[in-house]
């Protein structure tokens, strides 16, 4: 498993939506090999996949992607808001965290 540090960064410009009807999402668990947690959204109305460019400034730019949860009223995202089911919830994806879309 990889560990990031925490990094102060900025969106440097406006997300773009990446349309798609499918999306897998897998991240990694802490096994000595490789095992991931996948799950799936075939519902494109709850969740949002977005490519958002972030960075201290223009030079050290990287391309991210983020999942926004348009129903954040979902008890799997309880733990990440504590205004649920007020407005949209999203996150971005750690490094070694996986997504396909179609």
């Amino acid at each position: 498993m990889h560990s990031s540090s925490l990094q102060k960064y900025r969106v440097l410009e406006a997300p773009k939506e990446i349309e798609s009807s499918r999306k897998v999402a897998c991240h990694p668990m802490p096994y000595p090999y490789a095992v991931f947690f996948c799950h799936y959204d075939d519902d494109s109305s709850e969740t949002r996949v977005c490519k958002v460019s972030i960075g201290e400034n223009t030079k050290d730019r990287v391309d991210a992607a983020a999942a926004c949860h348009m129903d954040s009223a979902s008890a799997a995202l309880l733990s990440l808001t504590n205004k649920q089911g007020k407005s949209p919830m999203c996150h971005f994806f750690s490094a070694g965290d996986l997504i396909w879309v179609q």
